[in-house]
């Protein structure tokens, strides 16, 4: 694509970052949609698990380039603020469990990082079947998810 092509969309160079990063956020939590009152247990949390991996897979760029905007720091603090309303739900589901005692940590966002950490790992490593079922096993014991 021509730069005057790509200019004409976006103003600046950080119009087009914000929104690949929102685009890329909108399209991740999309595919790990909660259910009303989902119940946080160990069901409800392998197929958030799974449904990270399914959408990781099904497109390795998207969660390279989610990893990569979100590591650098590169999207403007508006856009980090809209990514963090997308994922609202998610945060207040962990933070209700971890309140009602159904995981341990320091705090949220070192559960919640603890969680990415994992599925990253998994998706680096090529984990499947019986490896993929274990380290899901391991993030568990490591939240003390239990039931």
């Amino acid at each position: 694509m021509a730069n005057g092509t790509l200019f004409h969309a976006f103003a600046t160079k950080q119009e087009l970052i914000d929104s690949i990063y929102l685009t890329t956020k909108r399209n991740f939590f999309a595919a790990l949609a909660l259910q009303d009152d989902e119940p946080f247990n160990r069901t409800s949390m392998r197929r958030l698990w799974d449904g990270h991996l399914t959408w990781s897979r099904a497109a390795p760029n998207r969660h390279k380039i989610k990893r990569l905007l979100l590591e650098a720091g590169l999207a403007s603090p508006d856009a980090q603020r809209q990514a963090d309303e997308l994922g609202m739900p998610h945060a207040l589901w962990l933070t209700k469990a971890h309140s009602a005692g159904l995981v341990r940590g320091p705090n949220i966002a070192f559960i919640g990082e603890l969680i990415f950490f994992h599925i990253d790992l998994v998706i680096d490593q090529t984990l499947t079947g019986a490896d993929e079922d274990l380290a899901f096993d391991m993030l568990c014991n490591a939240i003390g998810l239990d039931t």
